[in-house]
């Protein structure tokens, strides 16, 4: 494996999204090195496609930790027959009117507009029929909810069930690759996770020593990060720069319900 000499230090960024806090070390170059180092092969179209989706479902992902709880539920919204949209573009109008219908019902109760998160699939050619997933908040009534949507006959509600790595497993599902068509929307109110960048939190010794031998990482992030716990772990090398990137997955100890006690109101 070669290793690239240019000079380089690494920085620390850190993602928290609700009880999830994620550690990112990357290197970084000066200009002035940078421009030393030449790519012989810029990336393909493919290779830039794959990272903008992966950087999508990353942000997808932590925008739902960041927002939703177990005090939250999750919809899978279906149709009718004779409620069938014939286009993607007809279908999301269908849920941004049951969206309409909840924030009333919400507004009656005293309750700003809802937070939520859907997906919608649809591919009338491979016979995929047209579906949505829903992440909404749960300040109401689940059964409430089910009725105002009446374009379909199974609607299927359930509450969130966050485990250690909090609603990952879930979001990582919707945004699972598609068979067919594929896009996902949310309300403009939600909040984005929190981004700290430091560049002198673990010295290029530290890095090397965590590439040399695994087994450190956790405890250099345990002794970095006291009020976390340790969950995984991942090493990347990068064969364009010929460096290492370490990713670290980690939890909040004892962290109380981010979004606050919410009480469900029954209309």
């Amino acid at each position: 494996m070669k290793f690239n000499k240019i000079d380089h230090h690494y920085v620390s960024k850190t993602i928290q999204s609700g009880n999830q806090f994620e550690v990112e070390l990357y290197p970084v170059f000066s200009k002035k090195e940078i421009n030393k180092y030449r790519i012989k092969k810029k990336p393909s179209k493919a290779y830039k496609k794959n990272l903008n989706e992966k950087n999508a479902r990353k942000y997808f992902i932590r925008l739902i930790n960041n927002n939703f709880d177990e005090n939250d539920y999750v919809m899978h919204l279906t149709y009718s027959n004779e409620n069938l949209p014939d286009s993607i573009e007809e279908a999301e109008k269908n849920v941004s009117n049951f969206i309409r219908k909840i924030n009333y019902r919400r507004k009656k109760l005293g309750l700003e507009n809802s937070k939520y998160v859907y997906v919608t699939e649809f591919d009338k050619d491979k016979k995929i029929r047209v579906h949505h997933h829903m992440i909404v908040e749960g300040t109401i009534d689940r059964l409430l909810l089910k009725k105002l949507w009446t374009l379909g006959t199974r609607t299927k509600i359930e509450e969130l069930e966050p485990d250690e790595y909090g609603l990952t497993g879930l979001a990582n599902y919707l945004a699972k690759d598609p068979k067919g068509k594929k896009r996902w929307k949310s309300s403009k109110n939600l909040k984005k996770p929190l981004e700290r960048k430091a560049f002198t939190r673990f010295s290029k010794r530290k890095i090397s020593r965590m590439i040399e031998d695994p087994t450190l990482i956790s405890k250099f992030m345990l002794e970095s990060f006291k009020s976390k716990d340790f969950l995984d772990y991942e090493i990347r090398y990068n064969k364009v720069n010929r460096l290492f990137y370490i990713y670290v997955r980690m939890k909040i100890k004892d962290k109380m319900n981010f979004s606050g006690q919410k009480r469900r109101l029954n209309d």
